[in-house]
């Protein structure tokens, strides 16, 4: 099955996590995405490395193409504007600037190619007294307000995973669809900024809205612990062997978490009659909840609530997820081989569209794999010229 992005060519200079989930996005969905390193490499080092090979390297950057270049010389540049004129998407995750100083910002590849669509996803974005500082997940996380609301009352946690990277690669791939969609309606590319930045506050939707209304030391404005601001229950509760989540966002869920328990007087209880009265009283609440739940182990608190239709979900480990049955319904593990380790495992694509869904095919392969391949096919170069310009440090 085509992709519904085949015959798009993204040149991919990005590195890490942000940006190269936007390319991997992108190839998931067909489009032939081209991975430009230095010849040193780019985030290959990051663990688990086996057999000299980075999975994480391997799994965000799964479905694409990968060459090598050295941008800091004069012929790497050139060599570079070559596979511009032939490509539709220049994707990045530099600091803003800093493929400007080599020749190669937005204003520079227009002139080469004037409908070229330039996506920046980027700390802070472009012109403003922030884009030139370095920007990491967490950090953003710190600036938009997440620790303020993430965390116990005294203590301040980050989320485990680096879930601004992976939202704002979503961003940058979802504008660069809007992008390519303009371009086919107008034959004009553009300029795509994209901040971790302005993602971060949109992932605050709600805190916002709410401090915006109810002011500073609101609900919306503190750490909360496992608790909702604005309904309850809705927290994690301890079991015989570990913890649930419940979360009840009605009057009818509640009703249905007191009966699943044999605990239908509490539906009557003035403490409780209402989402606003739970809420007071969530302290009292949720110590009644935790009695239950602690007599009962994880699968048998679960088991009992999804039979009354309750959200609620045992509390997890990575190591335990990808055994859980829905990934392998969901196709969420494929099998991919590798040059170097084999018939591997990888995460499968979570676009499940009925005539174009996402696929991912391939792993993110060792560093250079298809110089020649690409060097040959687009710029028409010989395995002479590729060799001459891989001694001369050029790719």
């Amino acid at each position: 099955m085509k992709g519904v992005l085949e015959g798009i060519r993204v040149l991919d200079l990005s590195f890490a996590l942000n940006g190269p989930i936007a390319g991997r996005i992108l190839a998931e969905l067909g489009a032939e995405v081209i991975k430009i390193e230095p010849p040193w490499g780019s985030a290959r080092d990051f663990a688990p490395i086996v057999n000299g090979e980075s999975i994480n390297f391997i799994f965000i950057n799964a479905n694409k193409k990968f060459i090598t270049l050295n941008l800091k010389t004069k012929e790497g540049v050139e060599i570079f504007k070559k596979l511009v004129r032939v490509s539709d998407v220049v994707l990045t995750n530099y600091r803003p600037g800093v493929l400007d100083k080599l020749g190669i910002g937005y204003e520079d590849l227009k002139k080469i190619k004037s409908d070229i669509i330039f996506v920046s996803s980027s700390g802070f974005g472009y012109n403003n007294p922030y884009s030139s500082l370095p920007a990491y997940d967490y950090i953003i996380q710190a600036m938009v307000g997440m620790y303020g609301v993430t965390g116990l009352e005294d203590l301040p946690i980050k989320t485990g995973p680096a879930i601004l990277d992976v939202i704002s690669g979503t961003f940058a791939a979802l504008a660069t669809l809007a992008a390519i969609h303009y371009k086919s309606l107008t034959g004009k590319g553009q300029f795509v900024d994209i901040a971790m930045f302005d993602v971060g506050l949109y992932a605050m939707i709600e805190n916002i809205a709410g401090v915006m209304f109810e002011g500073k030391g609101s609900r919306f404005d503190k750490r909360l612990g496992n608790r909702h601001p604005v309904t309850a229950p809705y927290a994690l509760y301890k079991t015989k062997d570990g913890y649930v989540f419940i979360a009840t966002a009605s009057d009818e869920q509640f009703h249905k978490l007191c009966k699943a328990m044999k605990m239908e007087h509490l539906i009557n209880d003035k403490r409780f009659l209402t989402n606003d009265d739970r809420v007071k009283h969530v302290e009292e609440l949720d110590a009644i909840i935790n009695e239950w739940t602690s007599s009962k182990s994880s699968k048998e608190a679960v088991n009992i609530l999804r039979e009354y239709d309750i959200a609620v979900a045992e509390i997890k480990q990575p190591s335990d997820v990808i055994k859980e049955p829905l990934v392998t319904i969901r196709n969420m593990l494929v099998d991919v081989t590798h040059p170097k380790l084999g018939n591997i495992k990888i995460l499968g694509s979570p676009l499940k569209l009925s005539e174009t869904p996402g696929i991912v095919k391939e792993p993110g392969y060792p560093i250079g794999y298809h110089n020649i391949e690409i060097y040959k096919k687009l710029l028409n170069m010989s395995e002479k010229e590729i060799e001459e310009l891989k001694l001369k440090g050029i790719i």
